[in-house]
Formats: structure tokens, sequence, C-alpha cells
């Protein structure tokens, strides 16, 4: 006999300037194969009632509005996702689109094979050539930021992979791999937002959920390190449009993230790319940033591979980070001694 559907909660975060792509986003939800009775959409808006109300209307959508002064994408996401009541929860930002309408059926398959399955996320970034180059970039290296990649942490793996060569120990399926990670944080990937799909009530015993603490790496790392930690990677893409503004305004908001998430009202996060033991990561990739070499043979290395001249962005992100995060941590130094 076949095992009945599980309700899904879509959870999404948004704001006034995320309308246009928010509108996208939920359109594909709807149009999903899924049994469209089975979702639940909630969206902790930073905006007004007045604009986000039509959306909800048009998408049989529910929507928290968030105070002004706690607005960022993390808290929103988190008031969210405390509304949720169905058995499965989805992260998808408002920038997250499904490129094809069985793509919750592949994520619920794992599901219902796996008693044991915390999550579920896609293996891949989807790649177009129709996309702007910078997410072409992303989709390519399977990562939104080229520390995480040379870390070994991505959430994704790069698009010319063709067998599991992330962290944890795998087994490979039909449709996607079972994937078992280590309990120790330096050895988590960045997993948890972006389409991740996991199952609600054990993440909610055993993470700190609580809106203003709901940050979705972090959630996944405090459900692994509590021992829950079998998740699934589907034989398939998301689709994250998160760059079309340009390289300098990607630098810019990551700047301004990390002050935001480690400096300011939210810097108690449980979990960094870069933690305690990693010092020779990060040594090893301030010097392929200011050298170009490592970076340009890799981008040239995928580039053989899928002739597409958004790998070559590879070698100036990396220093961008660099620059970036150097700026960030003596900005914060300044911000603690003002303090």
């Amino acid at each position: 006999m076949k095992k009945a559907l599980p309700g899904i909660s879509v959870v999404t975060a948004s704001y006034s300037g995320s309308l246009k792509t928010l509108n996208k986003c939920l359109e594909i939800v709807r149009s999903q194969s899924y049994p469209q009775t089975k979702i639940e959409i909630i969206i902790g808006h930073g905006g007004s009632k007045r604009e986000i109300t039509p959306i909800t209307q048009k998408y049989k959508a529910k929507y928290v509005l968030i105070p002004k002064a706690k607005q960022n994408a993390e808290y929103n996401r988190g008031v969210a996702f405390s509304k949720a009541k169905n058995e499965l929860a989805l992260i998808l930002d408002h920038d997250n689109f499904m490129p094809t309408k069985n793509f919750l059926r592949e994520y619920v398959e794992p599901f219902l094979k796996h008693k044991e399955l915390v999550a579920v996320e896609s293996a891949y970034y989807h790649y177009g050539k129709a996309l702007p180059l910078l997410d072409r970039y992303f989709a390519l290296f399977g990562c939104l930021d080229p520390l995480p990649y040379y870390f070994g942490k991505t959430d994704r793996m790069m698009w010319t992979s063709r067998k599991w060569n992330l962290l944890g120990k795998s087994r490979e399926y039909k449709n996607y791999y079972l994937v078992k990670f280590d309990k120790n944080p330096r050895k988590i990937p960045t997993i948890g937002t972006n389409g991740c799909m996991m199952r609600r009530a054990l993440v909610v015993k055993n993470a700190d959920v609580r809106p203003a603490h709901h940050y979705p790496i972090d959630v996944m790392v405090d459900v692994i390190t509590k021992g829950h930690n079998t998740f699934a990677f589907t034989k398939n893409s998301l689709t994250h449009l998160t760059s079309s503004r340009g390289l300098i305004s990607f630098l810019y908001r990551r700047l301004k993230f990390m002050k935001q998430y480690h400096f300011e009202e939210n810097k108690n996060r449980r979990y960094s790319v870069y933690m305690k033991g990693d010092y020779l990561k990060l040594l090893k990739f301030i010097i392929y940033s200011l050298t170009f070499v490592k970076p340009t043979y890799d981008a040239t290395r995928g580039f053989l591979k899928v002739p597409d001249l958004a790998w070559f962005v590879h070698p100036f992100m990396c220093l961008g980070i660099t620059i970036v995060y150097v700026f960030g941590i003596l900005d914060g130094q300044l911000l603690k001694r003002g303090d």
C-alpha cells in the first residue's frame, strides 16, 4: 500500500523590494503536481499589509507582518516557521524557484523511504545560459561564496560533478544521495536554507528555532550535533536568483550580512564557515585570492567541461570576498571597542 503524502508548509521571507520574485516563486509552488490541498504557504513579510494582501489572496497564502525594527530575512523566516503546522517544512526564499512541476514530489520521495531522515535539499543549483552571469557562476561552483568552496563546506555540488564529493558519508540511490554527516560542526556544510525541506517536529524539538535565533544553517547544526545526521540530496536543481545587480552589489550585501549577523545585534550565531581549527584553510584561501593562480586554474578546468565565461568570475569573486571579510572583521573589531 502506498504511503499517504505528507503535508508541506512552505516558509518564505519577503520584504517590499521582493514582491516581483515572491510572486514568481509562489506561482511555481501553486503549479506543482503535488496535491495543493496538502500545501500551506506562510510568509514573514517585512512590509505593508496593503502590498502583501493581493499576493496572499492570489496564492492562498498566510502572512505575518514583521515590525520594521526587527525586519531582516532570518527573523522574517523564523516567524513564518513558527506558524507552520504541517509535517514537513520547506525553507523557500522569494528568489528560490523550482524548475519542474514534480520538484516537490522528488523532494518528498526520500522522506517516505527513510524514517531517520532529517531534511532534503537539491544536489545542485540550477544552471542555464539564460541566467545572469553571477547566478551562472554560483550554480557552476555549487555555492554562493568561494570561502566554503575552498573549505570544503559547500551546500551543493559543482555542476560538473555527477558523483557525491562533498562532506559526509553517502549512499547513492536512483533519484538521490543519502548522506550521514559528522557531528563535528567543522565538518558540517552550509545546509539548511535555499530549498531545504525538513521534518518540522524533529527540528523544533532539537534546535533553537525561536525567531530571533532562527538562522537556517545554525538550526541544522543544532540538529546534527544532537545525533540526527541523516540527510538526502535529490538529483535535481533549485534556481536561486540572487545577484542580477552585479558583483559590486553582491559584495556589498555580503559585507552587510557579515556585520549584521556576526558583529551587531545577531552576533551570537552558533555556526560560521570559519571555525577554530580552520586556520590553515583560511590562510590558503587568502593566498589563493591574492595570487589569482589557483582560482584561475579551477575556473579553467571548469570551462573545459562546460564552456561558459561565468567560470572566470571566480578569481575576482575570491579577491572581493577576501577584501570584504578583512574589512568586515576590522570594522567589527572597531564596533566592539566602541562598546
